[in-house]
C-alpha cells in the first residue's frame, strides 16, 4: 500500500505556512452550469474527474483526480482511493493556497507551491491545456491522421507528453490518456469525465 505521508513531504522554504482552517474548498463566485461545445478551447470553464499515476525517485503513488478550472478560480484535489483528500490546491485572484498533511500553505504562485513537493512536480499553467489536447505557444508537436495532437514537447524542452487517445465529452474531442515525462518524474493522467461549463446566466439555451 503506498504511502501517501511520503508524497506529500515538504521542503518548503520561505513559504507562509497556515492553519488548516477545516478542509475548505473553492466555491465558484458565478453559477455555473453544464454546456456542449465543439471544442475544447470553446470551454471558458470547465471539471474534470479522472485518475493521476505518479512515479518519481522509486516512489509510485496513485490518486483520484478532482479538478475544477475557471477563469478567475481553480480548484485541484486529489484523493485516495479511500476518498481522504491528500492534496488540495485552489487558486484566485489573490494567489493560491495548498492544504496537505493537515497544515495550509500560501504563495501568489501555484507553481512554486507545488515545486515545494519533495521529488514531485506538476506543470500546473500548461496542464490546462494539455490536458484538453492543446499545445501551447512554443510546443513543438506531432500530429496524427486526424490532426489531432499526438505528442507535446514543452517549450522549455523539460516535458514531453504522450497522447495515448481521445474521447468525446461535453461535445467536444478530448484526450483519455497523457503520458507525461520529465527528468523526475513520470505522469499517467487518465480522463474520466471532462464537462465544459457557462455562467448560467450566459448560457442559456445552451445543451
Amino acid at each position: 500500500m503506498i504511502n501517501l505521508r511520503r508524497f506529500t513531504k515538504f521542503t518548503l522554504a520561505g513559504l507562509t505556512a497556515l492553519s488548516l482552517l477545516g478542509g475548505c474548498s473553492l466555491t465558484p463566485q458565478v453559477s455555473l452550469q453544464p454546456v456542449s461545445v465543439q471544442n475544447a478551447s470553446d470551454a471558458k470553464a470547465w471539471e474534470l474527474k479522472g485518475k493521476l499515476l505518479i512515479r518519481t525517485n522509486g516512489d509510485k503513488v496513485s490518486a483520484n483526480l478532482f479538478w475544477l478550472n475557471t477563469p478567475d478560480n481553480t480548484e485541484l484535489r486529489l484523493t485516495s482511493m479511500l476518498g481522504t483528500t491528500v492534496l488540495l490546491l485552489t487558486q484566485n485572484r489573490d494567489g493560491a493556497t495548498l492544504e496537505v498533511d493537515g497544515k495550509r500553505y500560501s504563495d501568489l504562485s501555484p507553481q512554486r507551491l507545488l515545486d515545494g513537493l519533495s521529488g514531485f512536480t506538476l506543470p500546473i499553467d500548461a496542464l490546462p491545456y494539455w490536458i484538453t489536447g492543446q499545445p501551447m505557444a512554443g510546443d513543438q508537436v506531432e500530429y496524427d491522421s486526424l490532426n489531432r495532437p499526438k505528442t507535446i514537447i514543452s517549450a522549455d524542452g523539460l516535458w514531453t507528453i504522450s497522447i495515448a487517445g481521445w474521447q468525446t465529452q461535453s461535445g467536444a474531442s478530448v484526450p483519455r490518456t497523457l503520458d507525461l515525462k520529465h527528468a523526475s518524474a513520470a505522469i499517467k493522467l487518465q480522463t474520466n469525465e471532462w464537462q465544459a461549463l457557462a455562467s448560467a446566466q450566459g448560457s442559456k439555451g445552451a445543451q
